[in-house]
């Protein structure tokens, strides 16, 4: 495989290895599963040898004459380490191995998403509805919610839309922690939190800790 060729083909892996580290992350809280370890375990091979043709690339054209084309390949070679260096999104789960500070914050947003959601219980049509689903929450640095998406399904579209409504009912959230991590935080674009949702004939009664009235959520 030509050098040419080998670069065109990295361009094409670095968008589909971010796509799925993304989507690794996203698994609802769980002990993982034998598909999953599977699954991480290609996504760090794929990263390795990601990385290995990058080092081989430049190592070929350190060998080359000085021409244009040698110019051109240096720019997309310098594009491709750009693009895989990027910061991804940091997802937060419960299993998450949180810092102090985003335990505390993480639980105070579930108590308020909660909260709201015994307030304005699903129903639809007079009828309530019940399931579960998981949410993932993009917060912006103050807390905003930038944007919320169904990870998981609950099977009822009228209830995976009441649950992105509770988010956004319930933002903002106030500023996340500088450090969301316990082991510390890598550079991140964006903190995704992901939050589940379990409407039972139990949770439709009264919150045991109703939150502060200035925190409750805005419904309407």
């Amino acid at each position: 495989m030509t050098i040419f060729l080998r670069a065109r083909l990295l361009m094409t892996l670095v968008p589909l290895l971010a796509v799925a580290g993304a989507v690794a992350q996203t698994a609802p809280p769980a002990a993982p599963s034998p598909p999953a370890l599977a699954q991480a375990e290609q996504i760090a091979e794929l990263e390795k040898a990601q990385r290995a043709m990058i080092q081989d690339l430049k190592r070929q054209l350190a060998e080359m004459p000085e021409t244009v084309r040698k110019q051109r390949l240096r720019a997309r070679i310098a594009e491709i380490e750009g693009r895989a260096n990027l910061p991804r999104d940091l997802y937060i789960s419960p299993s998450a191995k949180m810092s102090a500070p985003m335990k505390t914050y993480y639980e105070r947003m579930k108590m308020r998403i909660e909260d709201c959601g015994t307030r304005h219980f699903p129903s639809h049509d007079g009828r309530k509805l019940y399931g579960q689903g998981v949410v993932g929450v993009t917060l912006a640095n103050d807390g905003s919610v930038i944007q919320a998406d169904v990870l998981q399904p609950s099977q009822d579209k009228a209830l995976d839309e009441h649950m992105l409504k509770l988010v956004h009912a319930s933002a903002p959230f106030g500023t996340p922690p500088a450090r969301p991590m316990a082991n510390g935080s890598p550079v991140y674009r964006r903190l995704v939190v992901i939050t589940g949702f379990d409407f039972n004939r139990e949770s439709d009664k009264p919150a045991p800790e109703p939150v502060p009235a200035q925190e409750r959520c805005k419904w309407g």
